[in-house]
């Protein structure tokens, strides 16, 4: 997933089939974006490709909230790099604080 053509991507989307090959159950799981696989971390797993497209969203968001708000208290990149949350926790953060200000 990426904004426009001139942005990095921010996420991948994966469709998995699960179980019987004749009524298979889908599922998508949501990746962190990264150039090699093994770096890519785990968002989570839906069960929609609207919902995928959501949870990849909501990422994007939440990291860039996280890092802007570490960037305003001037922290430094290797120190935000050394503590990043998970992915997954970054967005259950993100939805959290978003449902309570509603």
């Amino acid at each position: 997933m990426r904004v426009t053509d001139s942005q990095p991507p921010y996420a991948v989307i994966r469709r998995l089939l699960k179980g019987d090959p004749n009524h298979a159950e889908e599922w998508f799981r949501v990746v962190t974006w990264a150039q090699r696989s093994e770096e890519r971390e785990l968002i989570g797993y839906v069960r929609t490709l609207n919902e995928a497209a959501v949870l990849g969203w909501d990422y994007k968001c939440a990291y860039e909230s996280w890092r802007h708000h570490l960037a305003a208290s001037r922290t430094d990149a290797d120190v935000m790099a050394r503590d990043q949350p998970p992915a997954e926790a970054m967005v259950r953060f993100f939805r959290q604080t978003r449902t309570r200000s509603a």
